[in-house]
């Protein structure tokens, strides 16, 4: 690739900020802008990438290309910088598509799907960093082993979280995906279910079938999913080698076994599982796999990450290994706290869980494996719905996610890249679960927060000791769990 001057707009993004690193180690000339200071402007200043916070067409007077997050033509079409690159003629890309250019000549491992993906990139990421396989790797929230979310390797492998908004994934040619589930998701991008079908058909007939590279282009399906045997459906003529996996929730059981099957499986208390194979070269029945998370869902990333390490030649026992030393990521039940907090003057003895989780499928996933792992304690979970859109479209589905909470508080409705037009309100939420009968007959109670520091005040009136506390959601909602460490003391 030839060098290029790269200027970065909203740089300390999660993904953006890991590109913005790739391309300064691939030798591109770096620089880059914030609305803020923050955490991640400040490593990546470290790293001797010149920042500037605010937006100003200034920026660009030694730039051949503009690097964006694809929200902001949709949030702020009138930015400066854009209108002037474009003005410019300079080149407009979204940080997608500089991944898929530095991704050009290797042996791409990507993990797609609605839930999971970044679990499962992660534990892959890992498996693969000690069998000293050496990958690159891209994931959307910070590994803890890492320090970042990212990972500089000096192989040919590549392992990336590839996401379906905005088709951003179309600009990866892997050759070997996961697909951890499917199920209609950003309804503010996407027409309907088949446009989200249709976007994951292309990237999987965009697949690296050319090169010469240790595996055959391959595909790995999560046959609980009823979503991937739709895609299943559409790849009837794909010459691809495609493998399924499942957890004991086959979605199509006349389709026969998956070709990957857990069992043996134990959720209370601990995580663990066995894996049996259709395949000639079986893992060995015996090797019991072990997880420090809770959860069938978080089996089940690990048994689709487990699968693409092994078809690499990564022995069993290393994928153990890894797995049984898993702490997971940033906010995916990122445990915060754990033990004595001092809360208005009270000490108490709590839990605090920081989760990304913010489509009804997985805050319910997490909150039954919640109740599971932590039974007997009081749940209190605390969720910000994330984007107008999507908390309109999945109403229905809300109002059943949240039956094995105890407490639940709604926060008001993070944007993210859409404006309040009146469309929906959280309270709208909250009065919509008062109505469902786990709430109307009293077993358990939701509240609405409010704004984030309202939502912090309320938590911290109603908690008390042996509490289990987990706060959900996509947007800011995290600065509850840091408002709560920073303004008490642990005792």
């Amino acid at each position: 690739m030839n060098t290029s001057r790269l200027h970065f707009m909203g740089i300390g993004g999660q993904g953006i900020s890991a590109v913005a690193q790739m391309a300064q180690a691939a030798g591109d000339i770096v620089t880059g802008c914030d609305q803020r200071e923050s955490a991640t402007v400040r490593a990546l200043r470290e790293a001797g990438i010149a920042i500037q916070i605010g937006h100003s067409a200034d920026h660009l007077s030694e730039v051949d290309t503009l690097v964006i997050s694809p929200a902001v033509p949709a949030l702020d079409p009138q930015n400066p910088e854009l209108l002037a690159a474009r003005q410019r003629g300079l080149r407009v890309v979204t940080w997608q598509e500089i991944l898929g250019e530095l991704m050009l000549d290797k042996c791409v491992l990507s993990v797609s799907g609605v839930h999971g993906k970044g679990t499962t990139t992660a534990m892959l990421s890992l498996m693969l960093v000690d069998a000293g396989l050496d990958p690159t790797c891209e994931i959307g929230a910070v590994v803890p082993r890492f320090g970042a979310n990212y990972r500089l390797g000096n192989s040919d492998y590549f392992v990336n979280e590839a996401d379906e908004f905005n088709h951003n994934f179309w600009h990866y040619h892997p050759r070997l995906v996961i697909v951890t589930s499917i199920e209609f998701e950003h309804p503010e991008f996407f027409a309907d279910y088949a446009a989200f079908l249709d976007a994951f058909e292309h990237f999987i007939r965009g697949m690296d079938m050319e090169r010469e590279w240790p595996l055959p282009p391959t595909v790995i399906l999560n046959a609980d999913s009823p979503g991937c045997w739709d895609l299943r459906a559409r790849l009837q003529d794909w010459p691809g080698q495609i493998l399924t996996y499942s957890v004991g929730n086959h979605a199509a059981p006349e389709q026969g076994p998956a070709t990957f099957e857990a069992y043996d499986i134990k959720l209370d208390g601990q995580t663990s599982f066995r894996v049996r194979s259709g395949l000639e070269t079986l893992l060995p029945d015996e090797q019991v796999f072990s997880l420090p998370l809770p959860g069938a869902y978080n089996i089940e990333n690990a048994l689709a990450a487990l699968i693409a390490a092994h078809l690499l030649g990564v022995k069993s026992e290393s994928i153990a290994q890894s797995l049984a030393e898993f702490r997971g990521t940033r906010r995916r039940f990122d445990i915060r706290q754990q033990g004595p907090l001092k809360v208005q003057e009270r000490v108490l003895d709590v839990t605090l869980v920081d989760d990304y989780a913010h489509h009804p499928t997985a805050i319910a996933a997490t909150l039954e494996a919640t109740r599971r792992r932590y039974p007997g304690q009081r749940i209190i979970a605390v969720y910000q719905p994330h984007m107008y859109s999507r908390t309109k479209t999945f109403f229905n589905q809300f109002l059943r996610a949240f039956d094995a909470a105890d407490i639940v508080i709604i926060a008001d409705i993070f944007p993210a890249r859409e404006r309040d037009t009146g469309l929906i309100h959280s309270r709208e939420l909250v009065e919509g679960l008062a109505r469902q009968p786990v709430f109307a007959q009293g077993r358990a109670q939701v509240l609405h927060g409010g704004s984030v520091a309202e939502t912090t005040a309320l938590l911290s009136e109603t908690l008390r000791s042996g509490d289990m506390v987990v706060i959900m959601g996509a947007g800011d909602i995290y600065v509850v769990t840091e408002n709560l460490l920073k303004n008490t003391q642990q005792a």
